[in-house]
């Protein structure tokens, strides 16, 4: 059962999962047939299996956070606030199977552009984030100049 405690007393979860394992289907496939080549495929497999098993995504009402990690694990946070372009990508493919990729453009150093790949159903969690975003923005009281824009 997933931990759904929020790190702070305010802080809301709004959505948690995993991304999914279609993202994955050309490398399962190959992983089958390398299957007889020296359990190189089962090894290939097992990889991008628990690769995928072990990367948490969760979006609360401040901040998203991405786990990854088998043996080691490393965290990111990325503050809503800092988000300035979301993104809702579907290639036929991910229509066919209900996935698709969010790609968030960021004002953080660390992580520029993120690419959150393999969503199942995306199109609501798209929309829940955006308006997050667009809230955390003005709670923080956040805004965007843009060099040509006058100071009047």
């Amino acid at each position: 059962m997933a931990d759904t405690t929020p790190v702070f007393p305010t802080e809301r979860i709004h959505w948690e999962g995993t991304p999914s394992h279609w993202n994955n289907a050309g490398v399962y496939l190959l992983s089958l047939i390398l299957l007889p080549l020296f359990g190189l495929g089962l090894i290939l497999f097992l990889v991008k299996f628990l690769e995928l098993k072990f990367t948490k995504l969760k979006l609360t009402d401040q901040r998203l956070v991405i786990t990854r990690g088998v043996f080691s694990r490393s965290t990111k946070n990325l503050e809503l606030y800092r988000v300035k372009d979301l993104r809702l990508h579907c290639s036929f493919w991910q229509r066919m199977v209900s996935i698709g990729t969010i790609e968030l453009v960021t004002s953080d150093f660390s992580m520029k552009t993120f690419n959150l790949d393999g969503i199942p159903v995306p199109e609501p969690i798209f929309e829940d984030m955006r308006r997050l975003v667009e809230a955390m923005r003005i709670a923080r009281g956040v805004r965007e100049i843009d060099q040509n824009d006058r100071i009047t």
